[in-house]
């Protein structure tokens, strides 16, 4: 029953991750310096790359050991 219990979270859990979408933007961190030549009109560039399929690889490696 725990082992079952185990597997179906772990299923779930994997399932949740693979579909939800992550999306962040860069910013610059508050007081990096108020210069006058920073461009404020161009929007902030989007960091979404690899950071499903690190998500992914990290639920894996967890999972693997917790099975051992």
């Amino acid at each position: 029953m725990k082992n079952t219990l185990r597997k179906t979270t772990a299923i779930l859990a994997f399932a949740i991750l693979s579909l939800t979408s992550f999306k962040a933007a860069a910013q610059f961190p508050p007081g990096f310096g108020n210069n006058d030549d920073v461009d404020d009109e161009t929007p902030a560039a989007p960091i979404d790359g690899l950071v499903a399929l690190g998500f992914i690889a990290g639920g894996y490696l967890g999972f693997k050991k917790l099975r051992k």
